[in-house]
């Protein structure tokens, strides 16, 4: 439905902001790590994940792919909603609570304020192994799929802005920042000529 959100910060809170986008805002809940690092005001783009209910749809906003995977895979533990994932991820950057999570530390997550030692315990039986395994394909393809758009906007047709964005990606597999796999990109475009 969504995949991400463009426009103006109209307005913040440590558990929601409201973005502008052409005269429409949008309502996102995002986490408290999300909120300290997004400025007070001025252009912002949030991924985005749909959770939508018998009682509503709610939009949930990240600054990257990799809070956005692992939001995703909180969600697939057995009793744990989107509140409890955002809770998770608002206490602890992505990797260091995908770390406790690798290394099996209940005791640490029970620290964190409505996780009880029942669902601790889930969250590392069903994730332990997801977890690494999982968040690096999810952060690969969300940078593939950003870069494949970005070499779109810079007019490339869709096929081959798909398959620079994969080749560049797959011979990359450690880099994190967009940016830099679009320089890559784009040099391998001028050298192709």
């Amino acid at each position: 439905m969504f995949e991400f959100l463009k426009g103006e910060l109209a307005r913040k809170s440590p558990t929601e902001v409201v973005v502008d986008v052409h005269g429409v805002g949008y309502l996102l809940s995002i986490s408290a790590q999300a909120f300290a690092a997004l400025p007070a005001r001025g252009a912002v783009q949030l991924l985005v994940h749909v959770h939508a209910t018998d009682a509503g749809t709610r939009l949930f906003g990240f600054l990257d792919e990799r809070e956005r995977a692992l939001f995703r895979l909180l969600l697939t533990v057995s009793g744990v909603g989107p509140a409890v994932a955002q809770n998770l991820l608002s206490h602890e950057p992505p990797d260091a609570l995908a770390g406790r999570l690798r290394a099996g530390d209940v005791k640490g997550l029970t620290r964190i304020k409505g996780i009880g030692t029942k669902t601790a315990e889930r969250l590392v039986l069903e994730l332990k192994d997801k977890v690494a395994t999982g968040l690096a394909p999810a952060v690969a393809d969300g940078h593939e799929e950003l870069l494949a758009q970005a070499l779109r906007s810079l007019g490339l047709d869709a096929g081959e802005a798909a398959e620079r964005a994969r080749a560049v990606v797959d011979a990359h597999p450690g880099e994190q920042r967009v940016e830099q796999l679009l320089r890559v990109a784009l040099k391998s475009r001028s050298a192709g000529r």
